[in-house]
């Protein structure tokens, strides 16, 4: 499946989620903020930096190791399936508790893959910056 595809994929799958949530009237909130419920009031202005982000770090990634690239291509979609959200009902819809948060959390698929990805994107730069040291020592 090509990255394109891939992206697309999950953006309509965290879409899909909400709608079967949606449909099947199971408990919800409807975050208005970004990032955990943060900048409710700045939603807009903190999903514009979000995009710039992730669009800067898309751009140089042109030679990262495969966990960067395949990181970029969840972060993507979980960005695409909150922003359809965000577009169509002015807010996103979040439905799976994190018991173990001080204060209530509750993310969506979308954020679980923006979640994966960032893991993804760390776990690759840690790799490449071992493979660069090891190189350096002259170790294969």
């Amino acid at each position: 499946m090509k990255p394109a595809s891939l992206a697309s994929f999950v953006a309509i799958g965290t879409y899909g989620c909400s709608v079967a949530v949606r449909r099947m009237g199971l408990p919800a909130i409807w975050n208005k903020g970004v990032a955990f419920s943060s900048l409710e009031n700045g939603s807009t202005w903190g999903s514009a930096v979000g995009f710039a982000v992730l669009l800067a770090v898309t751009a140089m990634a042109d030679k990262k190791p495969a966990p960067t690239k395949n990181g970029l291509i969840l972060m993507w979609g979980g960005a695409m399936g909150n922003m359809i959200d965000r577009l169509l009902y002015g807010a996103v819809m979040d439905y799976i508790p994190v018991p173990f948060w001080p204060g209530g959390l509750y993310l969506n698929i979308a954020d679980l893959a923006l979640i994966g990805g960032a893991l993804s994107i760390l776990w690759g730069t840690f790799k490449a910056k071992t493979q660069e040291e090891t190189q350096k020592e002259g170790k294969p």
